[in-house]
């Protein structure tokens, strides 16, 4: 039994690596391709072309890998990114020049959603180490629970040999 369990613990573990290369790694290498299709030349315009692409990439990632695996760890792919989010904003919350942090136009939210970046190309770090996977992790698993519910709702498809064995048994 304790050899079952652990069997099943790591290959859920797995599942998980294999769910966060597909929600955060794998967007990142397809949005490249897009990329090279569309160039862009400013931050700004890298922004805006990552914020876009992202919802696209990582949701359509989330929903096949679903589909073909049928794993519950991609519903859940989304913890991991979030805690990190969470500790780079609670740290940059932290600092002492950041009084008010949250109601700064210029402070946190530009900070972490990309707007600095757009005008200062060296504040992206945490933009891009925090906030981007945290995004795609996001809409991975939403599409994974979307996925779970559509895939559950449509009808099973029948078996072609089960019709001709119920026709010969008749």
């Amino acid at each position: 039994m304790a050899e079952i369990l652990q069997i099943r613990l790591l290959r859920a573990a797995g599942m998980l690596i294999l769910d966060l290369f597909g929600a955060v790694l794998v967007p990142a290498i397809l949005e490249g391709s897009i990329w090279r299709a569309f160039p862009v030349h400013t931050p700004m315009a890298i922004v805006v072309k990552i914020w876009c692409l992202d919802f696209v990439v990582a949701s359509f990632m989330g929903f096949m890998m679903y589909r073909v695996w049928r794993s519950g760890t991609s519903k859940w792919a989304w913890v991991l990114p979030t805690l990190w989010f969470t500790f780079g904003a609670m740290l940059y919350a932290g600092h002492a020049h950041a009084r008010s942090v949250l109601l700064q136009p210029d402070s946190f939210w530009s900070h972490f959603l990309g707007g600095r970046c757009a005008s200062r190309a060296l504040d992206c770090g945490e933009f891009f180490s925090s906030t981007i996977p945290f995004t795609r992790s996001l809409w991975y698993s939403l599409a994974a629970v979307v996925a779970s519910r559509v895939l559950n709702l449509l009808p099973a498809h029948p078996d072609p040999d089960d019709a001709t064995k119920n026709e010969s048994d008749q």
